[in-house]
């Protein structure tokens, strides 16, 4: 055998000397050690792709959180304005007779700060059978519209107008009988209704045939 050669020299049947074996083309690894690389090859490609998963998402942002909702500020001073103050009524009523019906009026004033629009009013009854209600305009008493529907008024801070209502007595005499006045107006988009007191009684009224008290 030779010493610097690590393969040992095998004879032949004749004594010759024959190459050593080498494994054949065909020779596989035994079953485990294919078992444990498939393992192994498994296990790589399962992190590689959990490691990629993460990545993409990770670069995803999340979404932002949405703004609180809110209504936006009220313009300055509006919100100490008390909208059922807006209007008053002052002192002192109009009244003239036109035939059988009587005039009534009151003047209206705004007291706010801001333009009030005056859209309409409804004359209040609070007792009936006493007076019926023809019709109202925004004007004082003895004032002819000529039948034409009212229309809005705007009124600034401290402006006053005149509101009046045309009624027919159903009594011989409608000193007992009261007469108020439910007016819808708005003020800076903000609509509401006031009640104003009107008259108390027309005691203080004159009207043909019935004695009328000293106002």
């Amino acid at each position: 055998m030779d010493e610097e050669s690590s393969e040992p020299d095998i004879l032949d049947q004749g004594g010759r000397l024959r190459p050593p074996r080498l494994p054949s083309p065909s020779w596989r690894p035994s079953r485990g050690a294919s078992i444990l690389a498939a393992v192994t090859l498994a296990v790589g490609l399962a992190a590689g792709y959990a490691a990629g998963h993460s990545q993409g998402q990770g670069s995803v942002a999340a979404p932002g959180k949405p703004a609180a909702s809110g209504k936006p500020a009220a313009p300055s001073g509006q919100a100490s304005i008390d909208f059922s103050l807006a209007l008053t009524e002052d002192p002192g009523t109009c009244s003239v007779q036109a035939g059988h019906d009587l005039e009534l009026g009151i003047p209206v004033t705004n007291r706010s700060g801001q333009t009030v629009l005056l859209e309409s009013v409804k004359p209040v009854l609070p007792i009936p059978g006493m007076l019926k209600v023809l019709s109202w305009r925004w004007d004082p008493c003895g004032f002819d519209n000529d039948g034409i529907v009212p229309g809005t008024v705007t009124l600034g801070p401290g402006e006053t107008t005149w509101v009046t209502a045309v009624v027919q007595p159903l009594v011989a005499c409608p000193g007992p009988a009261p007469l108020q006045f439910l007016v819808t107006y708005s003020v800076s988009s903000h609509k509401d209704t006031f009640n104003l007191p009107g008259f108390s009684d027309l005691t203080a009224v004159h009207y043909s045939g019935c004695a009328a008290s000293a106002a």
